[in-house]
């Protein structure tokens, strides 16, 4: 379960941005006798802001972890190339809690390399797992083990070069004490609305149905009724790939890759498989449609809420840029309150997700958002980014017009609209 992300000198965030999903109420390292992080965590975060104003750069400095974790290199020092202090290192910090546990890792990510990273779990204290550092790329790497850290230390160690994360290699070495935190931290799923990705989910979806049809095509049933989507299901078809089609892709390959090659059966797979959405027409006959038939805010949904309902099966964080692209905001809204509703989500899963759908912050016929899951990102006049949350706002009762304070300007996170450059030109070229 997510606790707090923060990142320092990524891109526009010069200065320290800290998205905190803990509820304000605790005061506490550790919830009390009785509690839960369930219940003294948000279950949804909603990022507002203007076109350019940091939203999606924040969820891409989550994303950049998450990916170093999982092993790739290179993408952790992204630091704001504008500013004076550019030198300095990106640093990252994420607290979050592996069976009830709580746990900080930091890391600080240089041109050259990884130059710290630490693992701390609280106890009554704050008690060291491991602290990971390195002076230069040439310099030595040190690891201090924490009572804690048991398993292949000095294996790991050794594998890890000057650009890996001590995590990551720890994660594919499967070592004892850090391999079930990090499966758990790795435990999220990033949503971006691009054309290719939203065919990868939908190939993702695809292959949820050729695993286990009788669960995902109930699923996939469900949320389609659920959205209106006049889709009473979602069936697999499956078809022979042509031997000249066949042979076309292989060569293909071998021409990418420069030697002779087996497709992979996951490929092959994907390939025979297709989607048949079977609609009712107006005979009342059922009706079987391609996937090209369907329109984009279909395809948009199912390929949204498929991988939120796997995150709300398993637990974990759906990261979301742009929650409402394309899709109406009865249904952006209706994916937040699945997270909400304690009688949907049982494993504390939880949504982070970009968005300009103001009517989230309305309170018809019930607020849709509590002030601690409301979060604002602006953009100052040098370019620097920062990140605020609506309970920052005094004087603001629950069921104050959050929606309309926010279309006027009055919360920020608005764009400063000014068309009177565009008045000039467009005079002096009708002239």
């Amino acid at each position: 379960m997510l606790l707090t992300f923060s990142v320092t000198n990524f891109r526009c965030f010069t200065d320290e941005a800290v998205l905190d999903l803990v509820r304000p109420s605790l005061r506490t390292l550790m919830p009390g006798r009785g509690s839960s992080w369930i219940q003294e965590t948000q279950r949804a975060a909603a990022i507002y802001g203007a076109n350019a104003s940091g939203k999606s750069t924040l969820l891409d400095a989550l994303e950049a972890l998450h990916r170093a974790i999982g092993g790739a290199r290179g993408i952790l020092y992204q630091p704001d190339r504008f500013r004076p202090d550019a030198s300095e290192p990106t640093t990252y910090r994420l607290e979050f809690t592996v069976d009830d546990r709580r746990f900080a890792y930091t890391v600080a990510a240089e041109a050259w390399g990884i130059s710290s990273e630490e693992l701390w779990e609280v106890g009554r204290r704050w008690k060291k797992v491991f602290v990971r550092r390195q002076a230069a790329a040439s310099a030595p790497l040190e690891v201090l083990a924490g009572p804690s850290l048991r398993g292949a230390n000095r294996e790991v160690k050794n594998l890890t070069s000057v650009d890996d994360l001590f995590l990551g290699v720890a994660f594919r070495y499967r070592h004892e004490t850090l391999f079930p935190l990090v499966k758990e931290l790795r435990a999220t799923s990033f949503v971006h609305h691009s054309d290719d990705e939203r065919l990868a989910r939908i190939r993702w979806l695809t292959t949820r149905l050729a695993d286990d049809p009788q669960v995902w095509g109930e699923i996939s049933a469900v949320l389609s009724q659920m959205a209106d989507l006049g889709i009473l299901r979602v069936e697999l078809e499956e078809r022979e790939i042509p031997p000249k089609a066949l042979e076309e892709i292989r060569s293909l390959v071998e021409r990418l890759q420069g030697e002779d090659v087996e497709l992979p059966d996951e490929l092959l797979r994907q390939l025979r498989h297709s989607l048949a959405f079977i609609h009712r027409g107006p005979d009342g006959a059922e009706c079987r449609l391609g996937l090209g038939a369907q329109s984009e805010g279909t395809l948009t949904w199912l390929a949204t809420a498929g991988p939120a309902v796997q995150v709300l099966r398993q637990g974990g964080v759906l990261v979301v840029d742009e929650l409402d692209a394309s899709l109406h905001p009865h249904l952006a809204s209706a994916l937040i309150e699945m997270f909400q509703d304690p009688d949907l989500n049982t494993t504390g899963a939880q949504i982070i997700a970009t968005t300009h759908d103001a009517s989230l912050l309305g309170n018809t016929p019930t607020p849709r958002l509590e002030a601690a899951e409301t979060w604002f990102c602006e953009k100052d006049d040098d370019g620097s980014s920062s990140i605020y949350s609506l309970a920052d706002f005094t004087g603001l009762r629950r069921a104050s017009n959050k929606e309309k304070r926010y279309l006027v300007g009055a919360l920020g996170g608005v764009p400063r609209v000014d068309p009177s450059g565009l008045r000039r030109l467009l005079a002096v070229t009708g002239d």
